[in-house]
Order: structure tokens, then sequence, then C-alpha cells
């Protein structure tokens, strides 16, 4: 029986301590933002003693999900159940923080203190009330006095006596209400004081803004400190790269992108003093690929698709009669197809240098990124049936092996700001084109030669349409140009509508990047010069048959 005991008592000196609860507040320290959410880390750093714990995290943000929280402890501690309340703050024995119990000694301090204050003040109430009653005796003393035969010698000391003695109780009780109503004004202060201080400790005891509580249980080895990082996904942030485009133009362009981002966040808390990480990824957007269904096609006869079409305008002009299942059937609308935009590429993350203040409820918090650099083609380009100016233009191709992504960009030709653009999205190895403004010297028309009234530089037949243009590039800026010439003419997806056309000089492009119809031409303009491109082009259908 003794062993028994013995053992018994061992094992329950060595078990640890269980059960036993700690609160915490959890530090925002690392925010990463995709476009349109936000993954926050949180960091609680507790001292414990070896066992079982709970852990209580208040002021969690209202918005929280479950769905993305994830906790991992460090040092071997091992986590258990987790839950997230949101209407209460649970109850919890711990309140033996150290600054609560700062605040709860303050509060018993002042107590204290407004306690002297009141006896002190009841003290000098008791001097006042001593010289009230000796005013009162005095008083009575001389009508005592009078009602007895006293001579005049005697009076006279009796009248200095009783008002010399009424004088000096007089003031000692004045001083006495003096003292006193300081007293009540500082008591005041004390007063302020007190309840400023149970003001403290009932925040600290049950926050006024108590969020989302996180409670969680903590197995722990050792005693010593543990750091656990709360990580969630929270809504309503967002990131955007905004770009200054700055090109040079020359013998040898460049193009220099400066990169920087605009940042908002709505989620509830600040987020002060924390590492920034931007990513490209989209985890709030579709993550695999669609499904494919094979439409349904089915033939109908001639005569059976004219009386279905019969039916249908007759169930038109009698709305209030329900059509046929067939009839529904043979009328429904096709499934639209739409096109969606390819976002496949390498995800790619930004760590911004330093630590960072991001306020809840900011919109349009820009911090620069970095400068990229590239090589640049220069030409212009000219559009003589829209445009009486050509244009510069600037091809670059992304060979920096990440994605760009798109976003509003400032442009800057020359160290001239001439506006704003948008930069598409640009996977790597993409190449794309940037207009850089306008070039007013260089001079562009189009003429249709030969034109009567009505029909100018037309000639008509039965099944004829004949059309000439003349465009000229006049270059009037003081430099050369490589000049890229786009027109366009009619085209045809019936055999029996024919066009053809001649050019001179000969196009250089035709139907450029699937664009049926479009014509480029690359021109040489030197400075001062003048080019000029004829254009004829003929439509030729069968008689009786009418040109739309």
């Amino acid at each position: 029986m003794f062993r028994l005991f013995l053992t018994t008592s061992l094992i329950a000196l060595a078990a640890p301590s269980l059960a036993d609860t700690f609160t915490a507040p959890a530090r925002v320290d690392t925010v990463t933002i995709y476009p349109g959410l936000a993954t926050v880390t949180r960091q609680i750093s507790l001292d414990l003693p070896a066992g079982q714990h709970e852990i209580v995290v208040p002021d969690m943000p209202e918005g929280l999900s479950t769905a993305g929280l994830r906790l991992a402890a460090s040092g071997g501690a091992q986590l258990g159940a987790v839950n997230l309340a949101f209407d209460r703050l649970p109850v919890t024995p711990d309140q033996s923080a150290p600054e609560i119990v700062a605040a709860r000694d303050e509060v018993e301090r002042l107590e204290s203190v407004l306690r002297a204050r009141d006896a002190a003040i009841a003290q000098i109430r008791l001097r006042v009330q001593a010289a009230e009653e000796q005013v009162s005796f005095l008083q009575s003393l001389s009508q005592a006095s009078a009602s007895e035969a006293l001579n005049a010698a005697d009076i006279q000391a009796l009248a200095q006596m009783v008002g010399a003695e009424t004088l000096a109780v007089r003031e000692a009780a004045f001083a006495a209400e003096q003292e006193a109503q300081a007293a009540e004004l500082a008591r005041k202060d004390d007063v302020e004081a007190l309840e400023d201080a149970r003001q403290t400790l009932a925040a600290l005891l049950a926050p006024e803004q108590q969020g989302a509580v996180l409670t969680f249980t903590l197995a722990v080895e050792e005693a010593g400190e543990v750091t656990v990082d709360v990580s969630s996904v929270e809504g309503f942030a967002n990131w955007s790269p905004v770009y200054d485009m700055r090109l040079t133009t020359g013998a040898e362009a460049a193009l220099a992108v400066e990169r920087s981002v605009v940042i908002s966040q709505q989620t509830g808390q600040d987020w002060n003093d924390v590492q920034l990480i931007l990513s490209t990824a989209r985890p709030g957007e579709q993550t695999g690929p669609s499904g494919v269904w094979a439409p349904l096609r089915r033939i109908i006869s001639e005569e059976e698709l004219g009386r279905d079409d019969g039916l249908m305008m007759m169930a038109d002009s009698m709305p209030s009669f329900a059509r046929s299942g067939a009839v529904a059937e043979v009328a429904a609308a096709p499934m639209p197809v739409t096109a969606k935009a390819d976002f496949s590429g390498a995800t790619v993350t930004y760590i911004y240098p330093g630590r960072v203040d991001i306020r809840n409820g900011v919109e349009d918090l820009r911090l620069p990124l970095d400068t990229l650099n590239f090589a640049a083609d220069v030409w212009a380009e000219a559009v003589p049936s829209r445009d009486q100016i050509g244009y510069r233009m600037a091809e670059f191709t992304n060979d920096t092996g990440e994605v760009m992504l798109p976003g509003q960009a400032l442009l800057y030709a020359d160290g001239t700001m001439i506006g704003f653009g948008q930069l598409p999205l640009l996977a790597a190895g993409a190449d794309t084109e940037m207009g850089f403004g306008p070039l007013d010297g260089l001079r562009l028309t189009r003429a249709v030669p030969n034109k009567s009234e009505g029909d100018v530089g037309v000639f008509t037949s039965a099944n004829q349409l004949t059309e000439q243009a003349v465009m000229t590039v006049e270059n009037l800026t003081g430099q050369d140009w490589d000049v890229k010439l786009r027109d366009a003419i009619p085209y045809s997806e019936q055999d029996d509508l024919e066009v053809e056309f001649t050019a001179s000089p000969a196009v250089t492009r035709l139907d450029p990047e699937g664009l049926r119809g479009i014509l480029e031409w690359d021109l040489d303009v030197a400075a001062g010069a003048e080019q000029e491109v004829k254009l004829d082009y003929t439509l030729t259908w069968p008689n009786g048959y009418v040109l739309q």
C-alpha cells in the first residue's frame, strides 16, 4: 500500500499543469494581398508552463471566416480544438495579466485616496460646525447676562469679550469653510481619476469593440516561450499595379517602366508595421477548367420547317395562347458562347522592402515597386482615313521572365508627359505596342480623285463599283520617320462578290493578324519629304443582286 501511495504521489508531482487559461493579443505580422482578398498572418507570443492550456485571443476581425483559418505553433507545441466566437467574449478566469493587475491596483489606490479625502472633508466640516456652536453659545451668554444687573463697566467688558470671541470663532469657521471647499474641488479630481481608472480596467476585462474571439487549446511539453501563427483569408483587400512608362527615342530607343502598386483594404482592422507581400495569384477565381457539353443537333424537312414557322407566327400574333412544346424547342435560343481571357502563366510574388502601415478604409495607398528597362522599337503610325496627323508608337518585349499585370500607365516621351494609357496583361516573352502621343508634324491626307457630285470618285455599273484613293504622308517634324500606314478595303465572304485591288507602292502586309480587309505599308519618310500611296479597288457581282 505504501508503494502504491508513493508511486501515485510521484506521478502527481511530475504531471504538468492542466487546463490553464491565458489571454493574449494577436499582432498582425505579415499580409499577402491578392487581387480581391488577402492572407493575414497574426502572431501570438506567450510564456507558458508545461501542460495543456486554453488560449483566448480577443479583438479578431468580425468578418473572419473559419474556412481560411489556419494555426501553427512553434517549439513542438501541439494544437487542439479551435473555436471562433462572434457574439460574446468567452468566460475566462485569467485576469492576472500585468496590465490588468496594474489597472486593478490603481483603482484600489484611488478608492483609498477618495476615502481619505472624504474623511478629511468630514473632519473640516466638524470644525465649521463647532465654530457655529461656539457662536451660538456666545450669543446666548450675552443675552443671559443682559438680564442681570450689571454696571456700565461690566457691560462694556462683556461686550468686548463676546465680540472678540465671536470674531475669532467666525474667522476660524471661515477658514475651515475655505479649506473644505478646496478639499471638495480636489475630491472632484479624485473622482474623475477613479472613474478613468475603472474604465481602463473595464476596457481590459471586456473591450468595447470585441470583434471575434479565437479560442484554442495548446499542449506544451516544456515551459518556455511559444509563438503561434494565425493565418486567415480576409476579403475587401486589393492591389493593382500602376506604371510610369518613359520612352526615350533616338538611335537606341529605350523604355523605362516604373512600377508602383495601389493598395486598398477594408478588413475592419489597421495593419501596422507589417511585412507586405503582393501576389499575382488569383485564389478568388476559378481554379479548374470548365466543363464541356456536346451540342445536340438535328435536321428537319423544309416542309416541316415552314409549318413550324407558320405556327410561330400565329403564336406571336396571339400571345395569350401557350406555345406547344415542339415549337418552343425549335425556337429555343442557342447557348451563348462567350470568350474568356487567358490568364495562364507563372505566379509572381513581390516582397515589399521594409515594413509598412496600411490603415483600415484606405483606398489609394501608393507604394513604389521597381523600375524595368526594355529595348524599344519606335515608329510612326498613320491612318489617313481617320486621322489628320500621325502617332508615335513603341513596341517592347517582356523579357523579365515574369507576368506584367494590366494597369493604368502614365506615358512620357523624351521627358514630356503626353497622356494616359492602359498596359495589357503581358506574359513573359510576349510583346505589345503602346501609343506615345501625337506627332503634329506628320500630316496626313486621303483624297478620292475624279469625284463627281453625289458619287465622288465612284463609277458604278449594274454589277461593278470602283473607288480610287490617294493618301499622302508629309513629314514636317525635322527628323526621319519609319511610318506604318494603314487603310482598309471592303472584303467579302461570298464567292459571287469579288474584291480586287491594286496599290502603288505595293502593300507590305495584307490582313495583318487576321484582320480581313486591312492593308499596311511600311514607308520611310525623310524629314521634309512627302510620300504618296495610291489605292484602287473594285467590287464585282452578278446581275440581279444588290450590293449591301
